[in-house]
């Protein structure tokens, strides 16, 4: 089978399964932060913080090892399986250990029992990196898709029953490991069976390239957990709750589907880095497309943040409306950015990917720490001033990298931009008219009537994306994929 068709075969596969486990999870989160509280969801937040980062420096960067590598021999895959067991035991035993240090350093005496149950998931991760990683290397998505599927519900239906039983904060940590245990064990059972070898002997190079790959891994999650790291500092636990609840929600439709993509575009541009032209092809039709659905779906949660809130969170969270209303406004320029940044990696240039990692890991920091000094609204404000000035010290090497133009990305991403300018400006302006209506009615309304401004909007400035949108959902549904990407 070709790259193409195995590209279109695991977007199917992958999209269906997302949209599975999405529907799920959006229903039972809905249902669970209403049963708990923000302080509970601010422990957790702490929690992920510190099982995050443990995990990304236990994997070592061994599974894109594998993925990047055509050519492995079962001894070695069984030697870094070994180190990765070894890596993955010891994390978790260093956290365990390091737990009432790091409460205290939270000012937070609950997170101690929570941080050591949840070092367990770093171990169990650790033991199904083989599968994983020669499935994904192999384009084999339509089986992890099903996986994850089956861990995504896992971890929906836990948290769900014990949030229900009032289990507080153990219903987030222990759900988030049912999850884990559910994933490593199907791909143990199903997936290419090994059996590890605990010697680091001839191995020397693909652990070299693990650990250049794990010291930027490690750099994105410091970089990517600093809110919450910085925060804490700054921001009682109940704010943070409320800040990781409405980054979550900010997300959770559309960003989501970026770990995919990508997880997608990293094997896929690596075997095309031969043929430029079609990777810059591909490349600028991900960003026509997902620029049409981020800008609207995600400009569009902040224009309705406070009907959102109080209808489905309940008024206890209404405090987490400023920052529902200012964290979207970045995701779309996140998202697009990551494609690039992934298609620069895959075809080899590191020294962008490092630039771009040392820009954020200065630029995103600081902006969270001077904006937490004006609490919440600042921490949220932070993200729109230092992830643009992030971008800019490396966009245009990365843009040069694919073969893309400047104004080539501001053709696919501006139509879609200014369509979704205009229904929040629209939004804003019937908010007026709804005023007298129930929260529930009003978000209907405004959830409706936006989608039918932002589509007017796109047939008069720009039908190509619309068309081009319809002619990826049909390349994606119809099994005989067209042999472009």
């Amino acid at each position: 089978m070709s790259i193409e068709r195995k590209v279109f075969a695991a977007l199917r596969w992958a999209a269906a399964a997302k949209l599975v486990v999405q529907l799920a999870s959006w229903a039972g989160t809905l249902i669970v932060v209403r049963l708990l509280s923000p302080h509970d969801y601010g422990l957790m937040a702490k929690v992920a913080v510190v099982c995050a980062i443990a995990g990304a420096v236990a994997e070592l960067g061994l599974e894109a090892a594998i993925v990047r590598s055509a050519n492995l021999a079962r001894a070695d895959i069984q030697k870094l399986y070994g180190v990765s067991l070894l890596f993955g035991a010891g994390m978790t035993g260093l956290v365990a250990l390091a737990a009432p240090l790091l409460s205290r350093l939270f000012h937070e005496p609950l997170l101690t029992w929570p941080i050591v149950a949840a070092s367990l998931q770093v171990v169990i991760s650790a033991s199904a990196i083989i599968p994983s990683a020669l499935w994904t290397r192999d384009l084999a998505f339509g089986n992890l898709a099903k996986i994850e599927m089956a861990a995504g519900l896992a971890t929906t239906a836990a948290t769900l029953v014990l949030a229900l039983l009032g289990s507080g904060v153990w219903a987030l940590v222990i759900g988030t490991l049912v999850g884990a245990s559910v994933r490593s064990t199907s791909l143990l059972v199903v997936g290419q069976r090994v059996s590890p070898i605990f010697s680091p002997r001839g191995i020397g190079e693909h652990l070299k390239s693990g650990l250049t790959l794990v010291s930027a891994r490690v750099s994105n999650f410091v970089i990517v957990q600093s809110d919450v790291l910085i925060g804490s500092a700054f921001l009682t636990t109940v704010q943070i709750g409320q800040y990781a609840v409405a980054l979550q929600l900010a997300t959770m439709p559309v960003a989501k589907v970026m770990g995919l993509i990508n997880q997608i575009t990293l094997p896929a541009v690596a075997r095309q880095q031969s043929d430029p032209a079609r990777v810059r092809q591909a490349v600028l039709k991900s960003i026509s497309v997902i620029a049409l659905v981020a800008f609207p779906a995600l400009w569009g949660i902040s224009a309705i943040a406070p009907e959102l809130v109080r209808v489905l969170f309940g008024e206890k969270w209404l405090a987490a409306v400023p920052a529902l209303t200012i964290l979207p406004l970045v995701v779309p320029i996140r998202m697009i950015c990551s494609i690039l940044f992934t298609t620069s990696f895959a075809m080899g240039n590191r020294r962008l990917d490092f630039r771009n990692t040392l820009a954020n890991l200065i630029l995103l920091p600081g902006g969270f720490f001077i904006g937490a000094h004006w609490g919440l609204v600042g921490l949220c404000s932070a993200w729109l001033v230092s992830v643009p000035l992030a971008y800019s010290f490396t966009l245009r090497g990365v843009l040069r990298t694919a073969g893309i133009r400047p104004i080539d990305l501001v053709v696919e991403c501006g139509a879609p931009a200014a369509a979704a300018g205009v229904m929040y400006a629209a939004i804003t302006t019937l908010r007026l008219v709804t005023e007298q209506e129930s929260a529930l009615a009003a978000l209907v309304t405004l959830i409706f009537s936006g989608a039918i401004i932002y589509f007017g909007a796109m047939l008069l400035i720009s039908r190509r994306h619309l068309v081009s949108a319809r002619n990826f959902a049909r390349s994606l549904l119809n099994r005989d994929a067209p042999k472009t990407a």
